[in-house]
């Protein structure tokens, strides 16, 4: 870690702006290959945030990092699979990962993403990463290629940062999306976010554990369900932003709200004896992109490059395969002398077309005429589709038809068939 006395001038070969899951895997790549990377993170870790369900296909780049056992013995709950609950309350049977692929990699963990971050965060800096924390991106004030020059604000103090080449990895914020005003918020689907938690005395959630999706009557929404240990249980509300902000005037009367209004969220709590702890923290939930993933001495990773509704827990999934690709394409760049906005961007036109499988999903999840459970029992050669597109299996994968047949599917019913 960079000592915060130091000059208030400081020369790298690389600038990763952001201490989250993307930014660190970036930071540890470029570092480890030799570079000079310095890292800013604007809070001290650990800090708290929201994402605790992974994918398991999150597991193939923590390996090529090094560090599943490490986060093994931070004891995280295994998250064996998924379930799915109409908005009737009729929940379907568990969708358990190993069931449709028996390798113990297609498993992952509900996490701690306080300790999560924290843990890859380290990681960087034993890689040879200068970190800094306590530090805020005000602005960029050079934009030259191999001659960055970004000001920070490093707990009141001012300092410059040259660097040759920068990573956006400043989650929503998006600073360097902003500053090039290549950010684009997608206009059909703006929801709101609110989430807190739930305790226990009890040990109630088992080690092997399953994310629950729960659909809600109103606001087109849903919630998430997501045991973090063996007592503690995250508990959030997604839906249309207009619908939920006019149904209360508080976040913590709003969630209540809706919760009571949902029997079996209301239930699952009430039957666990579970306490209401913390916040009722609330954020925008509106998907965005960036209209071009990089420039000659910049790229995007993460929720920097662009975001896509949780439902099917890709965020952490997508900041870990950008944060790779992108510092991938940085190390080879840097040794070539060519960090041009097509060298930086290389791995995009791939990427772009393999997140589009996992946005068609989403899609599917809120096509109010359309259900899984169905389709999948009159198709069910599909399901094994179906399990890699919610494992998050679609990177270094051919494409799929799942989609085409699909849309195949539905043009052989009427209206009446339809069924959620």
């Amino acid at each position: 870690m960079i000592n915060h006395s130091d000059s208030d001038h400081i020369l790298c070969d690389c600038l990763v702006i952001g201490g989250g899951p993307a930014g660190s895997v970036s930071a540890s790549i470029v570092a480890s290959a030799g570079h000079d990377v310095v890292q800013i993170e604007r809070e001290v870790h650990p800090r708290p945030h929201v994402g605790e369900s992974l994918m398991p296909a999150t597991n193939d780049v923590l390996e090529r990092l090094g560090i599943q056992k490490r986060i093994e013995q931070l004891r995280f709950p295994r998250k064996v699979g998924v379930q799915f609950v109409n908005a009737s309350g009729k929940a379907s049977m568990p969708f358990y990962f190993r069931k449709h692929d028996d390798r113990p990699d297609s498993e992952t963990w509900h996490v701690d993403r306080a300790k999560l971050d924290h843990c890859l965060f380290d990681l960087a800096s034993e890689h040879g990463t200068r970190t800094m924390e306590s530090v805020r991106f005000l602005r960029l004030e050079r934009d030259e290629p191999g001659n960055h020059e970004v000001v920070v604000d490093d707990n009141g103090k001012i300092r410059r940062i040259n660097a040759k080449v920068l990573i956006d990895a400043s989650g929503q914020q998006s600073v360097l999306a902003k500053h090039f005003r290549i950010k684009n918020t997608e206009p059909n689907r703006k929801n709101v976010g609110i989430w807190t938690y739930y305790r226990t005395e009890k040990e109630v959630f088992a080690d092997k554990t399953i994310t629950i999706i729960a659909k809600t009557k109103e606001a087109n929404g849903w919630y998430w369900l997501i045991p973090v240990d063996s007592k503690t249980l995250s508990v959030g509300l997604v839906g249309d932003v207009k619908t939920i902000q006019s149904s209360a005037s508080t976040n913590e009367k709003r969630f209540l709200l809706y919760v009571s209004k949902n029997e079996f969220v209301d239930n699952y709590i009430k039957s666990r004896e579970l306490t209401q702890f913390g916040e009722f923290i609330a954020a925008k939930d509106f998907s965005y992109s960036a209209s071009q993933p990089s420039g000659d001495g910049w790229v995007l990773t993460g929720d920097a490059l662009g975001f896509i509704d949780p439902v099917y827990s890709t965020g952490v999934l997508l900041a870990l395969k950008t944060g790779e690709l992108a510092g991938d394409a940085v190390v080879a760049g840097l040794e070539k002398g060519d960090l041009s906005k097509q060298q930086l961007g290389s791995w995009y036109p791939k990427y772009s077309e393999k997140v589009d499988l996992l946005r068609n999903l989403v899609d599917l999840f809120y096509d109010r005429e359309f259900s899984f459970g169905k389709f999948i029992s009159d198709n069910p050669d599909c399901s094994y589709q179906l399990a890699d597109l919610l494992m998050g299996r679609v990177f270094g994968k051919p494409s799929t038809d799942f989609f085409e047949k699909v849309l195949a599917w539905k043009k052989t019913l009427t209206h009446s068939d339809y069924s959620k």
